[in-house]
């Protein structure tokens, strides 16, 4: 079962505590690491992304639109995005080099994630449209897939679309678990999300990290070509101000792809490992009990895990402060308390 994961501290008492489970994963499916219940139930939620796109890849469709910066493509297909006006040209891009307009995303629409872009809106009086929904790249390639394979447009999302089909495919093959075994529901953006065991999601994570056991060979180029892109625009896969995933990418760059679900959802593909008998690349899986809305158990459980595992040193940490130690402070900007973790991975 979840354990204690995250203590907060005020004062000299603990006030507030998360739970969680992590698991560790080689790309083979051995379980290199664990704390809590590695076999833990969760929704992937938006950690699916990279493998949400992988068929668009592996079909060769991808590469049949010649967008004209396929690598950025590739990073906001398999983003959170923060709404940024970067973030919002990229996807524009990509539908105008498909003859697709914003009208076909049926993500829906939200605030910004990024504050400062938000308030910017709010201030010009400019509306928000879909391609500030932090899923627009993601409805976006899914669309372009479909219109490339001639099937219908419109529907792209209904869970019945060959193309929910084949991300279900391909979520149970990566995560090496049957498709029947997998449960369905709808995602915040209105396609399908898959829950699975935890281990799965560390495992498919692992084999995005080092692709090279994947039998489908067009599958297992996609991947890599996903990794890397990730890794190469961290900040087209989340945004440049206040985002973990392209925090830890940056921090550690080359050596691990991160992307973050809703819900107290974490998962890493670390492309160096070394842990006990374990030499190589693994996948990470963490979810917080809770939902952990602050993310401050999730992004301390991340940083922690890390750091045990040889990824993180002294010297990243402390750039990644404001993750790994999330300050407490009164108004005069003085501490309080702190986030601390209660993590042994085992």
């Amino acid at each position: 079962m979840a354990r204690l994961i995250v203590e907060v501290t005020r004062g000299e008492r603990v006030e507030s505590r998360h739970r969680g489970s992590i698991a560790v994963v080689a790309p083979s499916g051995e379980l290199i690491a664990s704390y809590g219940d590695p076999d833990e139930f969760a929704f992937i939620r938006s950690s699916a992304k990279p493998f949400q796109l992988a068929p668009f890849v592996a079909s060769g469709r991808f590469d049949a639109y010649d967008f004209p910066a396929p690598v950025e493509a590739l990073a906001v297909m398999a983003a959170s995005h923060s709404g940024e006006d970067r973030h919002v040209r990229t996807v524009q891009a990509v539908l105008r080099a498909g003859g697709l307009t914003r009208d076909v995303l049926a993500c829906g629409m939200h605030p910004p994630y990024d504050t400062e872009t938000a308030q910017r809106l709010i201030r010009d009086g400019e509306p928000l449209t879909p391609l500030r929904h932090n899923c627009s790249g993601k409805h976006a390639a899914m669309a372009l897939h479909a219109k490339a394979a001639g099937w219908p447009v419109e529907t792209y999302w209904q869970p019945d679309h060959p193309i929910q089909v084949l991300a279900l495919e391909t979520v149970a093959t990566l995560g090496g678990v049957d498709a029947s075994a997998i449960v369905t529901a709808t995602d915040g953006c209105g396609v399908v999300t898959f829950g699975m065991p935890l281990r799965s999601l560390a495992l498919a994570y692992a084999r995005l990290a080092d692709p090279m056991g994947v039998a489908d060979a067009a599958l297992r180029t996609s991947l890599a070509r996903i990794r890397d892109a990730m890794m190469a625009h961290p900040e087209l896969v989340a945004g440049e101000r206040r985002r973990l995933d392209t925090a830890l990418m940056r921090a550690a760059p080359g050596r691990l792809v991160s992307k973050a679900g809703a819900e107290g959802v974490q998962a890493l593909g670390l492309l160096a490992v070394s842990r006990g008998r374990h030499h190589g690349t693994a996948g990470v899986a963490i979810k917080i009990e809770d939902g952990d809305g602050a993310h401050r158990a999730r992004d301390v459980s991340a940083c922690e895990s890390l750091r045990q595992l040889g990824i993180l040193d002294a010297a990243a940490l402390e750039g990644l402060s404001a993750y790994a130690a999330p300050p407490i402070v009164d108004p005069r900007g003085v501490s309080v308390g702190v986030v601390r973790p209660a993590i042994k991975l085992a």
